[in-house]
């Protein structure tokens, strides 16, 4: 009688395969169990800080795996947070970041590289910001309609890597720089 051994091999590691996809999955899902709703993301990132938060913008980038929230904490410091979303559907905490009256970021999302400009306290004079950096020559404008907090999220062309730090410059109505 003849063992045929392919049928044994899966028999004796089909547990250790079925441990590590029952270890995998609970590690995953511990890492992504936040509802993507704007009340669950408040309520965690509460909690995180032990401070009351106001969000001001909570909002997924296009269609990536990627949201990011503006926030004002205690009604005087702004920030912000970014949250991966898994294949099951729910939000992982990656950081939380409080900054000052502008700032801007650099995201690697499933979709590509996207910036994102958040403003939290903006001269009512402003009506367009220029982000530049000096090293990869890359410009980007942007119309500014509001001097509320505001974020303005943009997909990157494919060659801009390493946009940030950015380099900010105001203008006015007329064109003019605004030294601010």
């Amino acid at each position: 009688m003849k063992i045929k051994i392919l049928p044994l091999i899966i028999c004796l590691f089909s547990p250790f395969l079925l441990l590590g996809v029952f270890i995998y999955g609970n590690a995953y899902y511990k890492d992504y169990h936040l509802k993507s709703s704007e009340t669950t993301v408040k309520d965690f990132i509460e909690e995180f800080i032990d401070s009351s938060i106001q969000i001001m913008h909570f909002e997924r980038i296009e269609e990536t795996n990627m949201w990011l929230v503006q926030l004002k904490i205690n009604d005087s410091k702004y920030g912000h947070a970014r949250f991966n979303k898994g294949w099951n559907g729910k939000l992982k905490f990656i950081y939380l970041a409080t900054d000052p009256s502008e700032t801007y970021r650099q995201y690697k999302t499933n979709k590509g590289n996207y910036g994102t400009l958040y403003v939290h306290e903006l001269d009512s004079n402003v009506a367009k910001i220029k982000l530049t950096t000096n090293w990869k020559n890359f410009e980007k404008e942007i119309e500014v309609d509001t001097s509320a907090p505001f974020m303005k999220t943009f997909k990157l062309p494919p060659n801009a890597e390493d946009t940030f730090p950015a380099i900010f410059t105001f203008y006015d109505k007329t064109g003019e720089v605004i030294s601010y």
